[in-house]
């Protein structure tokens, strides 16, 4: 007998992340095995979905005179890696976003957790309804550029001896 496909029914969003790269939205998540609604794998440390890892080597010139790349620069990949790249695979569309609502909810491991991810902060949303509906860049305006309002009380004098003298 086969492998069984697994599908979103068959995996709980511990964490659902929405990201911007290059002027696109995408979401990606970090997923367990759900065998039921209370039945959710408790060991290791889960996989992410939606996203790939691409490791960049140093670069070193190609001195085998047998190679294709003879002279040229490539990837020493008997080194360690330098840096990751993220690549984010699954759009923000109507399409994924269904497919990732799907695996959300309040199971016996606990409540998905919904987090807007930017280059300077990650925010965890308080309304999951604003998460699926709501463009990033709006978020962004809204809780990253929030501009804080001042209140300047005209009618009081800044210095406190002149305040002092007058009561």
């Amino acid at each position: 007998m086969g492998k069984k496909k697994l599908t979103e029914e068959d995996f709980y969003a511990q964490q659902v992340i929405r990201v911007q790269q290059d002027g696109k939205d995408y979401i990606y998540g970090l997923v367990r095995r759900k065998y039921s609604d209370d039945d959710i794998e408790q060991k290791g440390p889960g996989e992410y979905i939606g996203i790939d890892r691409k490791e960049s080597y140093p670069k070193i010139t190609d001195n085998d005179p047998a190679s294709d790349t003879y002279t040229e620069r490539i990837e020493d990949t008997n080194a360690g890696p330098t840096g990751v790249k993220l690549i984010y695979k699954d759009e923000f569309n109507a399409k994924n976003i269904a497919r990732y609502r799907k695996m959300t909810g309040i199971t016996s491991y606990g409540q998905t957790e919904l987090i807007y991810r930017f280059r300077q902060i990650n925010i965890t949303a308080d309304k999951a309804e604003e998460f699926w509906t709501v463009p990033q860049d709006d978020v962004y305006n809204t809780y990253v550029l929030k501009q804080q309002v001042v209140k300047v009380e005209t009618n009081k004098s800044n210095n406190r001896r002149s305040n002092a003298k007058t009561s």
